[in-house]
Parts: structure tokens; C-alpha cells; sequence
């Protein structure tokens, strides 16, 4: 057994894709956030939870959530994916969404862009990312911030903007 682990929660399978990628590159144990109970993660020095982004929350991460007070003493890294630009706006709105004051100060943070594949989205999926597309297509151009731009121009198509070169901070903390 690792004395790190690596928890995720994918839809999609980005977020799947870097776990895997830390998980190996730090020789790590992992697991699926419902393959897992919270007793056991508190044998780990290092938690590390991978979350795809889904309206604005971390899927899966009430399992941190939940149980903070029995892993505070842990280092925790949280990885959230998602196709959002990574910019200290997105951050800190995830951030605030997601994490609670005390963890803002311990946790350590990353944001890590996704992909999107309309084909594997369920209609739920599909049609929340219409509605969005149509509201977006309905605004100023020239108002546009970059994630709304890059909507529309990926809006139905299947992009990957995974990276395997992002992970590097995740693994040097971890190793830390």
C-alpha cells in the first residue's frame, strides 16, 4: 500500500485520464470516490480527488466534504477538470463554490482543462449544453469572455484539451 492515494470521479473521462496519469506517475493507489470508504482513506498522508466539473460543482466531492474533520490532517489536493479556461476568476469562483473556509487555507487547488464529447453526453448533458450554447450565441461577440467564445466555436463538436504536462505541480506537491 501507497502512503498516497488517488480518489476520482469522472462522467466522461477526462478526469479518469489524469488520475490515472498521477496515480502513476507517483506510484500511488487508486480508486473510484464510491470504490472507497472514508475510513480507509484516513490510513493516506496524501489524499489527491480528481472531480469533473459539473454545473459549477465537483462531482463526487462530498466525500472529502463530508468527512473533512477526519482527513484535515492530511495533505489534501484537490483536482477539479473541466473544459472551463483555467483563469484566477474560474479558480476562485471553484473555490468558493466548492470548498469551505477552512479548506480554502489548507487544501492545495488546481483547475485542469477536460474535453467534451457530445456523443457520450446523456440528453440531460446535450441539452444543458444547448441551452447555454443559445444563450451565449444571443450575446455581443464583442462581450464574449473566452470560455463563451470557445463554446461556440466547439458547440457539438468532440474536443480534448488534456494534458499530461498540467499534472506536474500536482505530482511536485505530492512529493513534497
Amino acid at each position: 500500500m501507497s502512503n498516497i492515494v488517488v480518489v476520482y470521479r469522472s462522467k466522461y473521462g477526462s478526469t479518469e485520464k489524469y488520475a490515472k496519469w498521477i496515480a502513476e506517475e507517483l506510484s500511488a493507489d487508486i480508486y473510484k470516490s464510491n470504490q472507497i470508504k472514508p475510513d480507509k482513506l484516513e490510513k493516506y498522508s496524501t489524499i489527491i480527488y480528481c472531480g469533473g466539473l459539473y454545473v459549477g460543482g465537483i462531482l463526487g466531492f462530498s466525500l472529502i466534504k463530508k468527512n473533512y474533520s477526519k482527513l484535515c490532517n492530511k495533505k489534501l489536493i484537490i483536482v477539479a477538470v473541466g473544459a472551463t479556461l483555467k483563469d484566477k476568476d474560474a479558480m476562485e469562483e471553484l473555490k468558493n463554490r466548492n470548498l469551505t473556509p477552512e479548506m480554502k487555507n489548507k487544501v492545495h487547488f488546481f483547475l485542469l482543462r477536460g474535453g467534451l464529447n457530445y456523443k457520450k453526453m446523456n440528453a440531460l448533458d446535450r441539452f444543458l449544453m444547448y441551452m447555454l450554447y443559445k444563450s451565449i450565441k444571443k450575446k455581443d461577440p464583442e462581450k464574449l469572455d473566452n470560455d463563451s467564445k470557445g463554446i461556440l466555436a466547439t458547440y457539438g463538436k468532440t474536443v480534448d484539451f488534456t494534458n499530461k504536462k498540467t499534472i506536474a505541480p500536482i505530482i511536485d506537491i505530492a512529493k513534497s
